[in-house]
């Protein structure tokens, strides 16, 4: 009795790390579209954020990498994350932005989660 408690409290505490521990958002593009998301970074330089999709034959993720003016030694990461959500085929597709230490393996933890359609042109 004790032995099925232990497990139903895990497989409680496994399913809810995933997907839906950030906020979940509705976004419709159209195929061939791309509508950027801007996500606050949250001032720890040894973090990475990075968006993820369910379904890339339905939706590509891809982070705005944009080159600054003069090339400097100091990077200093102000302002937000800008990611590029791109309809490549109509269906939908959950896109997961989530943030962990630099160099770790595995998905962190989720900060915002999209349903995106995709719809015809």
């Amino acid at each position: 009795m004790v032995f099925a408690g232990l497990l139903i409290g895990l497989f409680a505490c496994s399913h809810s790390s995933q997907p839906g521990g950030g906020s979940q958002k509705k976004l419709r593009v159209s195929v061939g579209e791309i509508k950027e998301i801007s996500l606050s970074d949250r001032g720890d330089s040894g973090s990475e954020l990075t968006g993820t999709s369910d379904n890339q034959e339905v939706v590509e993720v891809s982070r705005q990498q944009l080159a600054p003016a003069v090339d400097t030694l100091s990077r200093n990461k102000t302002g937000p994350t800008v990611f590029q959500i791109k309809g490549v085929t109509v269906g939908t597709a959950n896109v997961v932005f989530s943030t962990k230490p630099m160099n770790q393996a595995g998905t962190g933890q989720t900060v915002r989660t999209y349903v995106v359609q995709v719809t015809a042109k």
